[in-house]
């Protein structure tokens, strides 16, 4: 049965049951910046409470995508990296670390503006927020796709405290914990603590050691005073670090026994050469009648490349909240710094075929006032938000060392050492080079946001947000050690600013159909602001882009609260969206980003909550999207029809589970998650080479829980039916191989929590 069938059909069977007497739990969620149960809540929004944070096994922010329609993520340089998200088609497939991309992330209220920066520890958290759609008004800043809020637990006046250790396949070791209660009369404390280790599910031939392992740090420690009952300050302090290996890819060979490149059949069949030795079937050789390569291992590797990726960041955060009667007033002060350094070795096998570093270094400040007043039939805010993001990369490559050299030290004549298959040395070929990027963003918008209710069921929302941003861009790229046919090329410097200005904003109406039904509807925009970006001869600008959203849906709970069923419906219409692209200029690859000229997105969204009987808890959402570049031409050719990157036409999550109750031994829960995926393509031009055909991921979990809510005891497995599937890909047949990062396989574990 495909996925789309699959809701309708459970509500039709459902809504007849009779009702268990336990009533689905309220959520309240911020979406609105306002404290709104979700039911109440006009806009697509996917709420996770920290007890389905905890059951569901989420780890890394990104991991909600699995258990959210139309959210999904790649990850381009592995999932240890820099994530790609996509939330109804809308997204920047790039793994530059200084490109933002247009789905925006909030840790506290705190926008999160490198790409790099949005994949960190769940740690501690209330709920997570996961707004669908453009959140032009409110949150401005890349909210082109739609918003995701984590927010922690706060102190509070009452001592609690928590602690889980747990372990799991390739000696995943994990420990973390919480503790908070008042200091004094007027302050509280919280905080939060985890450290995670792992040797990794891929073995490397090369070494014999395992790969992709990884070791994370992430903290938070927050104080909370109350200088008055209207008064109120926070501080909140956090940071981390993460040590994993560096990226490890699989590739396929592109070339054929003759030395020519295969076809896409071929490549696809794994019948073309590996020359590069990764395949252990295919040792580096000869090329010229050499066998057709297997299809490389899922879990083995052969690299000679064993690097570590280091990342570290902290912030602080000071939010401060008056109440005035029926005015609030707030502050949120925020300064957030991150340093990254990630060196690769792209080809992925025995042979120094592309190699590179890349370091970060990037700080952020940002400053936000919002004034809000609220009665029973009128409330608005108004803001002020400001941001300053100064950003250093330095970049260098080496490239086909170990075909160049015909001796130690011998960059220059290029002749073909022994065994080598191709005696690659092509004229005017360039081996070495080093790039650097210094941007300084400055963002300055004003925002006003009110809702009217026009009579007890019927409610106007509208709003309006001015966008001011600054680019300032300054590059240089030089060669370096050219070849005897290839004189020294001279540097090439870039810089350059640009200015973007934007009025986006929204009308909403939602009608209270009965005390259990909320329909609405409405027209929204969008803005991401344009950018400048380092090419081989300087810079480049492209343009902002901007989408116009309608979309209607509805809120509903049935069956005296034992079901709840909401659902969207939505088209897009996008201009000049900003579309990522890899290019090879003179040997050297780069990324880069250009604007189609029009796009279309339409889908719906529907998610089902339903408690047949008080021991049985069932969750549904299904995605659905139809995806096209309606006019996009770029010097390399037409692509206007194709399917928009990372947009799977049907998604399809779920999460069932049983309680067996033990009476005074506690609670038994047994639970199954899954998520089906469409096929989906890697890049604009949609080649067959870099698209994942559609799988389903299985997940189990069983925990005893006691009597007295003190101990919880599980055990999970992930991924149980090992199914190997990418989460990005790139074509490097220039280099004679296609490159591809691939999700983890299956993996098993225990943990145990002690609540105090």
């Amino acid at each position: 049965m495909r996925p789309s069938l699959v809701i309708p059909l459970l509500f039709v069977f459902c809504s007849n049951l009779y009702a268990a007497s336990t009533m689905i739990e309220e959520i309240v969620v911020t979406a609105q910046k306002r404290s709104e149960n979700l039911q109440d809540t006009p806009i697509s929004v996917t709420a996770f409470t920290a007890e389905a944070i905890d059951a569901l096994g989420f780890r890394q922010s990104v991991d909600v995508t699995a258990q959210t329609p139309n959210y999904s993520v790649g990850y381009p340089n592995g999932d240890t990296g820099v994530p790609a998200p996509f939330i109804r088609g809308v997204g920047l497939n790039d793994f530059g670390v200084l490109n933002q991309g247009p789905v925006a992330a909030y840790n506290d209220q705190t926008y999160i503006s490198s790409n790099a920066a949005q994949i960190f520890q769940l740690l501690d958290l209330e709920r997570v927020e996961v707004l669908r759609g453009p959140q032009g008004t409110l949150y401005g800043r890349n909210a082109t796709g739609g918003a995701v809020n984590f927010i922690s637990r706060k102190p509070t006046d009452e001592f609690d405290a928590w602690l889980r250790a747990g372990a799991g396949s390739w000696g995943l070791t994990k420990i973390e914990g919480a503790l908070g209660g008042p200091v004094s009369e007027k302050t509280s404390f919280r905080a939060a603590i985890m450290k995670t280790d792992s040797d990794g599910w891929m073995k490397n031939r090369f070494t014999g050691h395992d790969q992709q392992g990884i070791d994370e740090l992430a903290w938070r420690v927050m104080l909370e005073t109350q200088f008055s009952d209207d008064f109120t300050v926070l501080l909140n302090v956090h940071g981390g670090k993460t040590e994993s290996d560096a990226v490890q890819y699989r590739h396929l060979g592109v070339w054929n026994a003759t030395g020519d490149m295969c076809s896409t059949t071929e490549i696809l069949a794994g019948q073309c050469a590996d020359i590069f030795g990764y395949s252990e079937n295919a040792p580096y050789t000869t090329l010229n009648g050499v066998d057709a390569q297997a299809v490389p291992a899922y879990d083995e590797g052969n690299y000679d490349f064993e690097a570590q990726n280091d990342t570290e960041f902290w912030g602080v955060s000071v939010t401060a909240d008056w109440t005035l009667g029926n005015y609030s007033i707030t502050s949120i002060t925020s300064f957030d710094k991150m340093d990254d350094f990630r060196p690769e070795e792209s080809d992925g096998g025995p042979n120094n075929i592309l190699t590179g570093e890349l370091s970060v270094n990037q700080e952020t400040l940002a400053q936000e006032f919002q004034v809000k007043w609220q009665d029973d039939k009128w409330s608005w805010i108004a803001g002020l938000y400001y941001l300053n993001d100064e950003a250093t990369d330095n970049t260098a490559f080496d490239i086909l060392r170990d075909l160049r050299f015909s001796a130690v030290g011998d960059d220059v004549n290029c002749s073909a050492p022994a065994g080598n298959p191709t005696g690659f040395c092509p004229e005017g070929f360039i081996f070495k080079s080093k790039s650097g990027t210094n941007q300084e963003i400055n963002s300055l918008a004003l925002y006003f946001d009110t809702s009217v209710n026009i009579n007890d069921d019927l409610k106007l929302s509208m709003g309006v947000r001015y966008t001011d941003e600054e680019i300032n861009h300054t590059s240089f790229f030089f060669y370096d050690e050219p070849t005897a046919g290839n004189p020294a090329l001279p540097n090439f410097p870039g810089s350059s600013s640009n200015d973007f200005k934007n009025i986006s904003g929204r009308v909403l109406l939602d009608y209270q159909l009965n005390d259990d039904v909320l329909v609405y509807g409405g027209i929204t925009t969008g803005f991401k602001a344009g950018g400048i970006q380092s090419t081989s001869d300087g810079v480049s600008p492209y343009a902002e882009e901007e989408l116009v959203s309608y979309e209607a849906g509805f809120k509903s709970t049935w069956n005296n609260g034992t079901i709840r069923f909401n659902g969207s419906a939505f088209y897009y219409d996008y201009s000049d969206l900003q579309v990522f692209a890899f290019v090879i200029v003179g040997g050297i690859g780069f990324s880069t980003i250009s604007n189609a000229a029009d796009a279309s997105i339409a889908g719906a969204e529907l998610e089902l909550q339903w408690l047949p009987t008080d021991n049985l808890s069932v969750n549904l959402g299904l995605g659905l999207l139809d995806t096209e570049y309606k006019d996009f031409v770029i010097a390399s050719g037409d692509f206007s029809g194709n399917k928009i990157t990372m947009s799977p036409e049907v998604t399809f999550n779920g999460l069932i589970q049983y309680d067996i109750q033990l009476g005074d031994t506690g609670v038994v829960t047994l639970q199954t998650d899954f998520n089906y995926q469409d096929e989906v393509f890697f890049d604009a031009l949609n080649n067959p080479l870099l698209r994942e055909n559609s799988y389903w991921i299985w997940n189990a979990r069983a925990s005893w829980s006691s009597a007295n809510d003190h101990w919880e005891v599980a055990a999970f497995g992930r991924n149980l039916g090992n199914k190997e599937y990418m989460v990005y890909a790139f074509d490097l047949s220039f280099f004679g191989f296609n490159e591809e990062m691939i999700g983890t396989p299956r993996s098993y574990g225990i943990d145990a929590t002690y609540r105090f």
